[in-house]
């Protein structure tokens, strides 16, 4: 792995997600020290548009139009051309890691997503989890990188931080402070890699990513559950084989039919509600260095 030698650092890539535009002022206003002795840190806004309007995107979702089949597509979305301008850009620079900052209205804390499980990758989740105990390291490298849709994705290397719970258009103080705490964590592991200094890591837990669960619809496409009231807001709790994860409005529950113990996140996350996706599934792993 080479030395990073820039860290673009972006925000509002949906933009009614205050957390990483509120940083970004606070980078831009000298109040958060970004950069380090080996590389600069970039700040960009994703999708200014959106930002203005104070809406996730004007058209489509700009975080779901990264993937090479989407670039090289034929959508004639506002946020595609975005995508496509965002990646002439900023997609050849040389050894450039993307942090794309975003917040969930679900309850998952402090976690970093990760989109592969290189040693890199794996070696800056221990970092983080040894500065930062409580966070959660969510690996989602299901797809090979190029079929990744995510902005952080356009390079060679990214990850993303999410934080919440916090309503989106809204901004918390604990929020923002967790976002701050998790992205310092990232850019020393940054600087501690460039300088080619020992990072002891252990091994540690994390979460990969299994699938979405849909709440179920009736024939007038409304929805006839909602997710069980055991396991709303206790996102990266773990749910056993028979155990409820959705409560239908007939009175009976949907439980979980696995034999693995899961772990959901992303639970009632709003942006969602549209997809009618009640939460994502993960398992836990023992990451190894």
């Amino acid at each position: 792995m080479p030395k990073i030698n820039q860290v673009l650092l972006v925000a509002g890539t949906h933009g009614n997600e205050l957390t990483g535009l509120y940083l970004h002022k606070l980078i831009r206003d000298g109040h958060y020290p970004a950069d380090r002795s080996t590389f600069e840190v970039k700040n960009v806004i994703g999708n200014p548009e959106a930002v203005e309007r104070r809406v996730r995107f004007v058209e489509s979702d700009l975080n779901r139009e990264f993937s090479t089949k989407a670039l090289s597509g034929t959508s004639e979305s506002k946020e595609s051309e975005l995508a496509s301008k965002f990646s002439e850009r900023y997609g050849d620079s040389q050894n450039q890691l993307i942090i794309d900052l975003h917040n969930t209205t679900s309850n998952m804390g402090a976690t970093l997503i990760l989109l592969s499980d290189d040693p890199f990758y794996n070696q800056m989740g221990s970092y983080v989890k040894h500065r930062m105990p409580s966070a959660n390291i969510l690996f989602e490298d299901r797809k090979p990188w190029h079929e990744q849709p995510y902005l952080c994705s356009v390079g060679q290397y990214g990850v993303m931080l999410e934080v919440g719970a916090q309503a989106h258009g809204a901004l918390t103080y604990e929020t923002l402070e967790l976002m701050k705490n998790l992205l310092t964590a990232v850019l020393d592991f940054i600087e501690l890699h460039n300088l080619g200094k020992a990072i002891h890591g252990t091994e540690y837990d994390a979460y990969r990513y299994l699938e979405d669960v849909a709440f179920p619809l009736d024939n007038d496409g409304m929805r006839i559950a909602t997710v069980h009231p055991t396991i709303c807001g206790k996102d990266f709790e773990v749910v056993k084989s028979g155990e409820p994860i959705l409560a239908t409005f007939n009175g009976y529950d949907v439980h979980w039919q696995g034999s693995n113990e899961v772990y959901p996140h992303f639970i009632n996350e709003s942006a969602y509600c549209a997809s009618n996706i009640a939460m994502a599934l993960a398992e836990k792993i023992r990451v190894k260095i």
